[in-house]
């Protein structure tokens, strides 16, 4: 029984992950991941790119954006563009609760999460919920694989230590008590 419970977990972590690949399991390494649009249609994630690059959040009722959040790489440029465009945009199933995760660039980047309520929109840095430990040269959560129920997602935290070596730690995060989410860490 508990190697049939094993193997299913194990088949719908390996479908939810070819859906969410960072990066994508496609021919083209800078190709959208997720979905910019929210399940419903109400809103939309736009890359914008004249005076600086940024991601804007439109809603489709009257076309206004509704929040704006400056790229990691800012500065406009072709290469900066193309990375801009090949960030991830990770709805939950009710589209109250969306992950931005800009491409994963040699862990520079970043990955931000928005909860929508009541037409008000807030902010929460992935580093404020998983904390990049201070012994680590450079660290940076990714959505891997994505959300695996309504309110909760899995994450990884890569890391390269001051030695050079490489290691990812997996996180689930909850998100039942949007201004409280919880972490747990997983194997």
């Amino acid at each position: 029984m508990n190697g049939t419970i094993a193997t299913i977990l194990t088949i719908v972590l390996l479908v939810i992950s070819a859906k969410a690949q960072n990066p994508p399991e496609t021919d083209d390494p800078d190709a959208s991941r997720g979905n910019p649009k929210s399940p419903d249609g109400a809103y939309e994630w736009v890359v914008r790119a004249d005076t600086s690059i940024r991601y804007e959040l439109i809603d489709h009722s009257n076309r206004q954006k509704i929040i704006t959040v400056s790229a990691y790489y800012p500065d406009v440029d072709s290469a900066n563009i193309r990375y801009a465009r090949a960030s991830g945009f990770f709805w939950n199933q009710d589209g109250t609760i969306v992950a931005l995760d800009e491409l994963n660039r040699r862990r520079a980047g970043r990955l931000y999460f928005f909860t929508l309520r009541s037409g008000n929109v807030h902010e929460i840095l992935s580093e404020n919920i998983v904390p990049i430990p201070a012994t680590a040269d450079e660290g940076r959560v990714v959505v891997d694989p994505g959300w695996i129920s309504p309110t909760r997602i899995r994450v990884r935290l890569a890391l390269k230590a001051r030695s050079g070596d490489t290691t990812s730690r997996y996180y689930i995060i909850d998100f039942s008590d949007p201004d409280r989410p919880l972490v747990q860490s997983t194997p």
